[in-house]
């Protein structure tokens, strides 16, 4: 909504919806309950961080992202049966390393967006998409990439 309003010339509405998206979490987590805070949400945190003028907590957020994701792909997964807000029955899931791993790729990938390393995004989301093909964040941004490489 901020670039909408900022495409009209609206700054003041704009500035208010960039702040509006910087609140909550930045912290990556393994998204394994409902409420983890979605990595796409706090890549979202880092562009709104860039348009109001706070760079170096947005390069934060990205870096942030980049991190986990690098410092956590081959860490071993394990769920709790017993838990009761895991998402989409992932009791039923056949392969949580994939899961986990595309995770983590996809973090990866929106660092490197957000760091403006659109080879190194690319090639992160391209490996989510290899884990699940039906990833529509990653095939989202992966547009944003090619976006970006035609700018």
């Amino acid at each position: 909504m901020g670039t909408a309003w900022e495409g009209q010339s609206r700054e003041e509405e704009a500035e208010a919806c960039f702040k509006k998206a910087t609140e909550g979490s930045a912290e990556p987590a393994a998204a394994m309950f409902y409420n983890d805070q979605q990595p796409d949400k706090i890549f979202y945190q880092g562009l709104a961080r860039e348009k109001l003028g706070e760079q170096s907590q947005a390069r934060r957020i990205f870096e942030g992202l980049l991190g986990y994701g690098q410092g956590h792909l081959d860490d071993e997964v394990k769920i709790d049966y017993f838990a009761v807000s895991l998402p989409d029955l992932l009791i039923f899931e056949d392969d949580g390393v994939a899961r986990h791993q595309a995770h983590c790729y996809y973090m990866m990938g929106l660092g490197h967006l957000g760091l403006g390393n659109k080879e190194e995004a690319a090639a992160c989301l391209e490996k989510v998409l290899e884990k699940d093909n039906m990833h529509f964040g990653a095939r989202t941004h992966l547009k944003m990439v090619e976006i970006k490489s035609q700018i």
